[in-house]
């Protein structure tokens, strides 16, 4: 069995988490990338999964702590095999009460940030690679009080598919997946937009953060060889319905 040296944005969020656990328990080294005050959510998977799951900080809304922390990666492995990007921030407002500072965090957060961090994984892919962008169905499909939200998902998709075509040739396979609500996820399981969102769905229910991992997964695993520039859409259905 292969085993690849994995970079992970966003390791400490509920689909980061899972994404960790299914990497380590098919023996792939990880480096789990989050802010500071995360670490010690993370300490289970560092506990449990010794020299084998390490953790680094990194702010994406500073460029120094993505610079060390791959230098770091670099140092301790000698390059990279795959680089996740499951790092993101949730935003709701109206499109005229959002201000330029919300605005300028979640695209930092969510787009300008996770660019600075895949270039830094890209230069450490000697051999080819996998990128997977975990974004959302709402960079597909949104409702109101969305827009910098879903702007900064669809940007995330549209990076995917450029990624894609100019790495390809270097062998670096580049994926998204779209998730719909999940029940780890950013949203409030309580929220309104949840609710419409699981009436919507024709299996009834959200995603566990589980199958979005099995997903990630599969995408940077040896078995996927021919897929690249394309958006895995998880809802349950939700997109396809009239």
């Amino acid at each position: 069995m292969l085993t690849y040296r994995v970079a992970l944005l966003g390791a400490a969020g509920g689909i980061g988490s899972a994404i960790a656990d299914h990497l380590l328990a098919a023996g792939h080294r990880v480096w789990l990338l989050d802010l500071p005050d995360r670490r010690a959510a993370l300490e289970e998977l560092t506990t449990r999964w010794p020299g084998q799951a390490r953790y680094l900080d990194c702010d994406l809304c500073d460029p120094d702590t993505l610079t060390t922390a791959f230098a770091t990666i670099a140092e301790q492995a000698g390059g990279l095999d795959a680089c996740i990007n499951a790092a993101g921030v949730i935003h709701r407002a109206g499109f005229t009460d959002t201000s330029r500072d919300e605005l300028e965090r979640v695209m930092a957060i969510n787009v300008s940030g996770p660019f600075q961090a895949l270039q830094h994984a890209v230069a450490l892919m000697q051999n080819g690679g996998r990128i997977v962008n975990v974004a959302s169905a709402h960079g597909l499909r949104t409702g109101s009080e969305r827009s910098a939200y879903a702007m900064s998902k669809g940007a995330i998709l549209a990076l995917t598919r450029a990624l894609a075509v100019e790495l390809g040739p270097r062998g670096i396979l580049v994926n998204a997946l779209a998730p719909g609500p999940v029940s780890a996820g950013m949203q409030d399981a309580r929220s309104e937009s949840r609710s419409r969102w699981q009436a919507a769905t024709p299996l009834g229910r959200v995603a566990l953060a589980d199958e979005v991992a099995r997903a990630v997964a599969f995408l940077v695993s040896a078995e996927n060889t021919f897929i690249s520039g394309d958006t895995l859409i998880i809802d349950g259905g939700a997109t396809a319905a009239i």
